[in-house]
């Protein structure tokens, strides 16, 4: 019998694509994020950046108001990171991101936003 998968995550994360910019010591790269949470990010990139890599970000966070964006910066580790199959760039790979350092303000400005994002779905996280 099939187990059911369990949800270990503190945080909710949404499939939402959110602009960011990746770097390490030595690449740098723009992305959107494939979903989000306020402890992390998963993305696609154009580059390999190995695991426990330490990353800066800098997320494009919307605002409500269309034409402007929070930029948050954020410290991250990479917990993640998967070759992605496609014959046309074989440098692209799928990391996740936990973010190590944040600020309290730019942490609850993500949960804002996730919040938001459930409230439309209909789900409210505390």
């Amino acid at each position: 019998m099939p187990r059911s998968k369990i949800e270990r995550r503190k945080h909710p994360r949404v499939d939402q694509k959110v602009p960011l910019k990746i770097r390490d010591e030595g690449f740098d790269t723009i992305s959107v994020t494939k979903n989000i949470s306020c402890s992390g990010v998963f993305c696609q990139v154009d580059g390999y950046f190995p695991l426990l890599s330490k990353v800066k970000i800098v997320l494009l966070l919307p605002s409500e108001e269309k034409s402007k964006a929070h930029p948050i910066h954020i410290e991250g580790v990479v917990v993640r990171s998967e070759p992605v199959k496609s014959p046309s760039n074989p440098n692209c790979r799928n990391i996740g991101v936990f973010f190590s350092k944040i600020k309290k303000q730019d942490m609850l400005k993500i949960t804002g936003y996730i919040n938001s994002i459930l409230a439309k779905r209909m789900v409210i996280i505390n």
